[in-house]
């Protein structure tokens, strides 16, 4: 396994046991299977675990009408084992807290798709950045900012597992943001990105130095 970024790995959990477990649910995953029980509870001692994922930022994009997020993704292995035509997804979950009192509500779901690096592909591609976005209610946003509210974004990444529309999920792999950044155009936000590229169907890119 390569480790990268070990500094992600909780100060009370191994890496070794960490990878342990996830590949233990991966195999599950590969054969159809849904993990053990005690495999899942065994897993759910860990919380927001970036040592694969990380969600580096959330904004508002009003003109397009958008919220959009950037993940990491920080390892070579540990996405789909050796079976690299299956894969794993990493989700990503909006909320907006319109200043209303009522807090944070869900208002939309994405997801990409994940495998390990092929042997003999360009590991200084390494780590990518996936850009994910869905659309939101702009009338509602600039209700907010006539009345002197700037609206709050939140982002849950999970890796594997749907996060929950309760806003006290907190995923096992992966993490969330609460932002209120508000971007004019999306090439505000690449401009802290280098050489865009589409690999597998995503939008990739490089980390900028």
């Amino acid at each position: 396994m390569n480790n990268r970024q070990s500094k992600t790995v909780p100060a009370n959990h191994g890496i070794h046991e960490l990878v342990l477990t996830r590949s233990v649910l991966l195999a599950h995953l590969f054969a159809g299977k849904n993990a053990p029980g005690d495999v899942i509870r065994y897993a759910r001692r860990y919380a927001s675990v970036t040592h694969w994922e990380e969600l580096m930022c959330a904004v508002i994009n009003p003109k397009a009408s958008r919220l959009t997020a950037i993940v990491c993704i920080r390892q070579l292995d540990g996405y789909s084992g050796i079976f690299r035509r299956h894969g794993s997804i990493e989700y990503v979950r909006f909320f907006i807290d319109w200043g209303d009192g009522e807090g944070f509500r869900a208002v939309g779901l994405t997801h990409f798709k994940v495998c390990d690096a092929a042997e003999g592909s360009d590991k200084s591609r390494y780590p990518l950045h996936h850009l994910v976005s869905i659309d939101f209610d702009t009338e509602r946003y600039w209700e907010s900012i006539l009345c002197g509210i700037q609206p709050k974004v939140r982002a849950v990444l999970s890796w594997n597992q749907v996060p929950e529309l309760d806003t006290s999920f907190t995923p096992v792999f992966g993490n969330q943001i609460d932002s209120q950044i508000c971007i004019d155009a999306e090439k505000d936000l690449m401009s802290l990105f280098q050489r865009p590229a589409k690999v597998r169907g995503e939008w990739l890119f490089d980390a900028a130095p």
